[in-house]
Order: C-alpha cells, then sequence, then structure tokens
C-alpha cells in the first residue's frame, strides 16, 4: 500500500509537499477504511477548481505511466511553471507485508537525473545521470543508460527482482492499478485487465453487477447482448455480434439500451467493473471527478462498498461533494484540502490536523472555512 508521497517543484507544488496516507489515533472505522500496517483505504482531495487536487492523482499516475505505459512520457509537462528551478522530484513510499519499499525519482524537463530504490533500508538501485548501480545479491554497475526510461523498469523486465517475492507483490499492486476520470470517461489501465464495462461483461457476464445492484437497493438490472429481453425489436442490434448494456428499472418490463441511458447509469457500468476488480486483487484506484454524474446517496454508497469489501486496495479521488465528508464515511485523516497561494503554489490541509471529534459536522466545518481549500466567490451582483 501506497504510505506517503513527497512532491517538490511539480506542476503547482512548488514547495516540497508531503502527504501521508498513515492513519492518526482516529477509533473509528477502523476496521473499514484502514488496510494493513495501519495505512489508510485511500484519500479524498477537496478543494476549489484549479487549486491542485488532480496534479496530485497525476503525481501518483505518474509513476505508472513511467514504469508500464509505452507511450513516450514528455516531462516538461510536470515541472513547475511557477519557478525558474529546473529539476522536479517525487518520492513513494510503500509498505508491503511489512517491508518497506522507498523509491525516489528527479527530473529536469527533458530527461531522468536520478533513481533510487531502498527495499528495508538496504539501497538496491542507485542511479545519477546515464550510470546506475543495482544491489540485489551481489553489486552490478550500468552505464550508457537512457535518460528517457526508469532503470528501475529495465530492472523489472530484465531480472524480475530474481523472484524476490516482496517486490513482485509490489509491482503486481502498481501493475493492477487504474485511473479513470468519471467526467471524460478517460480509463487507463495498466495490467491490461479487462475493465472496460462491454469486454468485462462478456468475460464475467452480467450476475456480478446485478448482485451488486441488489446488495445496494439499486433498482434496477443490467443485461448483455445482441438482443434486449424486450419483444420490441427496434432496440437490437443489426449484427449478432454487436452487443450492448441494457438496463431494466424495477417497476417496468422494459430493457432501454445504453444509449438512451442517462449520465450517471452510463459512468456507473464503467466504474463498477474497477471497483469490483480493486476488492479482488489489491490496487490503487485513481478517481478523478467522483462526483459527475452521480446523485449524493450513490457517492457514499460506493465509498462505503469499497471500504468495507477491499482488503489493502486504495482509493484516491477528487470530488466536489461535500456530502461525502461525513465522519459515518470517510475519517478526517482521510482527507485534504487543496488551496493554490499565489506564490507559495498549491499548499494542503489535512482534515485530522484540526482534531475534529467524531460527534462533529466535518461537512460544516469545512463550509465554514476551518479546514482552508473552500472558495469565496462574490454571489451578490447590485449593477
Amino acid at each position: 500500500m501506497l504510505e506517503k508521497i513527497i512532491l517538490n517543484n511539480f506542476t503547482t507544488f512548488i514547495n516540497e509537499t508531503e502527504i501521508d496516507f498513515s492513519a492518526t489515533n482516529y477509533k473509528f472505522l477502523e476496521k473499514e477504511n484502514v488496510g494493513a500496517n495501519r495505512i489508510l483505504k485511500g484519500a479524498l482531495f477537496v478543494g476549489e477548481n484549479a487549486s491542485g487536487k488532480t496534479q496530485i492523482l497525476k503525481a501518483i499516475t505518474f509513476l505508472l505511466d513511467l514504469l508500464f505505459s509505452n507511450n513516450e512520457i514528455n516531462f516538461m509537462y510536470n515541472k513547475s511553471f511557477y519557478t525558474k528551478k529546473e529539476n522536479y522530484s517525487l518520492k513513494y513510499f510503500f509498505i508491503v507485508d511489512d517491508a518497506n519499499i522507498d523509491y525516489e525519482i528527479e527530473f529536469t524537463i527533458n530527461k531522468i537525473t536520478k533513481e533510487k530504490l531502498t527495499f528495508n533500508n538496504k539501497t538496491i538501485i542507485n542511479r545519477v545521470g546515464n550510470s546506475a548501480e543495482f544491489n540485489y545479491d551481489e553489486k552490478k554497475n550500468f552505464d550508457n543508460l537512457s535518460d528517457k526510461l526508469l532503470f528501475l523498469r529495465r530492472i523489472y523486465f530484465d531480472t524480475h527482482f530474481y523472484d524476490d517475492k516482496l517486490l513482485l507483490k509490489w509491482f503486481e499492486f502498481l501493475k493492477n492499478s487504474i485511473y479513470i476520470n468519471c467526467y471524460t470517461r478517460q480509463i487507463f489501465n495498466y495490467n491490461n485487465n479487462k475493465l472496460l464495462a462491454h469486454e468485462y461483461l462478456e468475460e464475467i457476464g452480467t450476475d456480478e453487477i446485478n448482485n451488486f445492484f441488489d446488495k445496494i437497493n439499486y433498482k434496477q438490472k443490467i443485461a448483455y447482448d445482441s438482443k434486449t429481453p424486450n419483444k420490441n425489436e427496434s432496440f437490437n442490434a443489426q449484427s449478432k455480434d454487436n452487443k450492448f448494456i441494457s438496463f431494466l428499472k424495477e417497476g417496468t418490463d422494459i430493457y432501454i439500451p445504453e444509449v438512451f441511458e442517462s449520465i450517471g447509469n452510463n459512468t456507473l457500468i464503467n466504474l463498477l467493473p474497477i471497483f469490483l476488480h480493486a476488492i479482488k486483487k489489491d490496487c490503487m484506484i485513481i478517481l478523478d471527478e467522483f462526483s459527475s454524474g452521480f446523485h449524493n446517496e450513490l457517492e457514499e454508497c460506493l465509498i462505503k462498498y469499497f471500504n468495507h469489501y477491499s482488503n489493502n486496495s486504495q482509493i484516491f479521488f477528487t470530488s466536489h461533494s461535500t456530502n461525502i465528508l461525513n465522519n459515518t464515511i470517510i475519517r478526517p485523516d482521510q482527507v485534504y484540502s487543496v488551496s493554490f497561494k499565489g506564490k507559495k503554489g498549491s499548499t494542503l490541509k489535512r482534515f485530522s490536523d484540526e482534531m475534529p471529534r467524531e460527534a462533529q459536522n466535518t461537512q460544516k466545518m469545512y463550509l465554514n472555512g476551518v479546514f482552508d481549500g473552500i472558495p469565496r466567490y462574490n454571489k451578490i451582483f447590485k449593477d
């Protein structure tokens, strides 16, 4: 699980910024929202538009892109535009079965300058420029490295860490992770798991999702075929191979094809395979614009479902829905407010730093400005 991340001169984060996902001393939601080694099952980032919330998610996905993407990564876009410093860096801290795995990378706008991987306090990768040492059982030196590719990526694909179970488990955790933007419905799947709605239903069928709907009392069910169960042939596909999803609302007998369904239903059906995947396999879900198209009650239900049924998966997400800021859903140590403060860039405030009590209304406290990250717009117009 991801224990902590440190950003320095990264996009809107000008100053070194630490984001901690370790559980604090709160006792409520302990069994639901806290995983192994008392690491939280994720975090919510709130704040006004353009404050830097998405940049935190970007910092997490940047590591996944560097390790698993086949596309060329442009390093220039991640250096802060607000400073003249040439370098920026990211540090990631993971715990896997009690083992500490720390990884840090430094960049300029066009190349990787440093890498360091520490495994249980032993440095096994140390890279400076185009040269590196790999020290697992014996020390090996490498020169003429590409300044566009991670040395960690090369070591993994070349050696698989000599089948070290903990390091391989860490990589499986990373590879199984998924990024999704609910607003644009953009999905990045780093392990080629079949998680797009149609391919998931083709492989798994509809039972899992319909069982989920029953469990949360979502009064609908789906079918997946080239024909709906309706007698009305106008809804049916021209080709028997052209399958589609259709929705049946409780109290009706008509299945409605997805193309005619609401944004909320289409967003949900694209999100559910990822949620169900994260319950079966430990990973990270990096979820932007979670509040796109969902009713407040459904948002709350999805978060509580994930926390209840997942083991050591984590969900890192942004939302503008303040109803989620409820101590029956999410702990104060799982919420960060993000503000952009001019020459200071993006800054963070962890709700737990204010030590709100379990009985206090954290949503109301946030809206009253206790935790920062709340916009104050002029809503009175006299002209």
